[in-house]
């Protein structure tokens, strides 16, 4: 009788090789050096300007005309908008990890392919950390502005929760906006992103707990780190990407 040789199966035969690359196609798109030119003027733009106010704040921490347009902003009536307030304050404090939970979790559950784009946006909040330890600028007191209800307790510049909401929010809408919303609702779902954005700048100012150049900052820092991760088209490309373009990719088949 003839014996045959059991030979122990091969971990890196081709059926392997092929499941596993398709496992890192799903995951991550082919690297490309490609670039959007607009989008990443536009973050080398912000940048600077983000660098000239930072500059200017660092020279002189106390700035009259932030003083002027804090009391100015203080001193109008907001009438139902200030409602709001004291949950965007919660939001961009102790409910901002609950908030970015959510949005990973969403992004997750919705749109999978936009993974990268979102956990690129939202690592900019360490911007933040990095800025205000360096900055140390002190928040605004009693006698400098009409108010201050709110007493945080980290230096003033820059806005946190600017930074943090303004991520957030821009990643819901190109993460899941870009994908669900009409073409023609689009502009309207950023408006509303904006909106957010200008109501949380006015609730950092209107309890004294910011001076205007901290909010600035804040929408200077947001709008730089975005535009340069979605500039960056290995990263932004399969997540913006119309889902019919996606469809149209070649996928790596697994042997039989």
């Amino acid at each position: 009788m003839i014996s045959r040789s059991i030979e122990p199966a091969d971990s890196t035969s081709p059926p392997s090789r092929e499941a596993h690359k398709s496992v890192l196609a799903r995951l991550f798109p082919p690297w490309t050096w490609a670039v959007n030119g607009p989008l990443l003027a536009v973050a080398i733009i912000a940048a600077v300007a983000f660098g000239i106010v930072a500059a200017v704040v660092v020279m002189h921490p106390y700035l009259s005309l932030d003083a002027t347009v804090d009391r100015d902003i203080q001193a109008t009536n907001w009438g139902p908008l200030t409602l709001t307030f004291p949950f965007l304050t919660w939001l961009g404090g102790p409910g901002g990890i609950y908030m970015q939970m959510a949005v990973i979790l969403m992004v997750l559950v919705l749109n999978r392919r936009a993974w990268a784009l979102a956990f690129a946006a939202l690592a900019g909040g360490l911007w933040y950390e990095a800025v205000v330890h360096l900055v140390n600028r002190p928040r605004p007191v009693a006698g400098q502005v009409l108010r201050v209800t709110e007493h945080p307790g980290s230096t003033s510049f820059p806005s946190g929760h600017l930074i943090f909401i303004t991520i957030s929010a821009a990643v819901l809408m190109l993460c899941l906006g870009h994908r669900y919303l009409p073409r023609w609702a689009r502009p309207i779902g950023w408006a509303v992103v904006v909106g957010i954005v200008m109501a949380v700048g006015l609730d950092r100012i209107y309890g004294g707990a910011h001076w205007p150049s901290d909010v600035l900052a804040g929408m200077l820092i947001a709008t730089a780190w975005l535009s340069f991760v979605v500039s960056v088209r290995w990263i932004s490309g399969r997540s913006l990407a119309p889902e019919e373009q996606e469809a149209d990719r070649p996928r790596v088949s697994r042997a039989s």
